[in-house]
């Protein structure tokens, strides 16, 4: 097992001469990239095929809404079968 002290040397100073470890590979040749492709679409046109239809918040209201309209509904049968008239808060 080689010590500490040769690892570290061997890190910062490479073998020279007809030791050494065996050449590298010389870098081989690139093809340049093609170009891209622009889109013809201007860019201020928004593309909306993967957006959806209704906003989250607008159904995060919906459903709110009707949550609080069943709550309404419930309570008026639980009075309704005690006898008690119940008249639901109007929501603007």
């Amino acid at each position: 097992m080689r010590t500490l002290l040769e690892w570290i040397l061997t890190l910062f100073l490479p073998a020279r001469g007809k030791h050494r470890a065996a050449p590298t590979q010389p870098a081989q040749h690139v093809p340049h990239a093609l170009p891209t492709l622009r889109s013809v679409r201007p860019a201020d046109v928004i593309n909306a095929d993967g957006l959806p239809l209704v906003r989250p918040y607008l159904v995060h209201l919906e459903r709110h809404e009707e949550r609080q309209r069943q709550r309404e509904r419930r309570r008026a049968l639980v009075l309704a079968t005690m006898g008690q008239d119940y008249i639901p808060a109007v929501s603007a």
